[in-house]
């Protein structure tokens, strides 16, 4: 059971393979990202299914470490994220689309789902009651981040 699915969308100024850079650089989502207090990269190798990291912050409701794994990988057009966080699962897609005459810029688009049905059925319902509380929070965030990005990306895109 989904407990909530929240999508958003931005378009970047900057080339999909400069956006994927800032997405995929998960050792430094501390330092792009204003939601993440604190990231560490858990695996070696480069961005790729099986990447695993730890990072700290708050998304529908639940608040702390929580450890990430890459589970799909299509450089530089599609990623997807998923972190166990209590009897809850909390899926990120993120959908890269070259934008603009000159395909210079990105249409960048994140889905995340809360994935529900290990919970009880009180757990549930309480969650139908009360959880659009937790569901603003997070778009704001989810919005946050993608401005982040996008900020990350522009500056990148200066910098020689």
């Amino acid at each position: 059971m989904a407990g909530h699915i929240i999508h958003v969308h931005t378009t970047i100024p900057a080339p999909p393979d400069q956006v994927w850079d800032v997405i995929t650089d998960v050792a430094h989502a501390g330092d792009v990202l204003r939601s993440v207090s604190d990231s560490e990269l858990l695996t070696e190798g480069t961005y790729d299914v099986g990447t695993t990291w730890r990072e700290r912050r708050t998304l529908f409701g639940h608040h702390g470490p929580e450890q990430l794994q890459v589970v799909e990988s299509e450089p530089p057009r599609r990623t997807v994220v998923e972190a166990e966080v209590g009897h809850d699962v909390i899926r990120t897609a993120y959908r890269l689309t070259p934008s603009g005459p000159d395909a210079t810029g990105t249409r960048l688009a994140m889905t995340t789902t809360v994935e529900m049905s290990h919970r009880s059925a009180l757990s549930r319902a309480m969650w139908s009651m009360f959880g659009g509380f937790s569901y603003d929070r997070t778009r704001k965030v989810l919005e946050h981040d993608l401005e982040d990005i996008e900020a990350e990306a522009c500056r990148r895109a200066t910098t020689p």
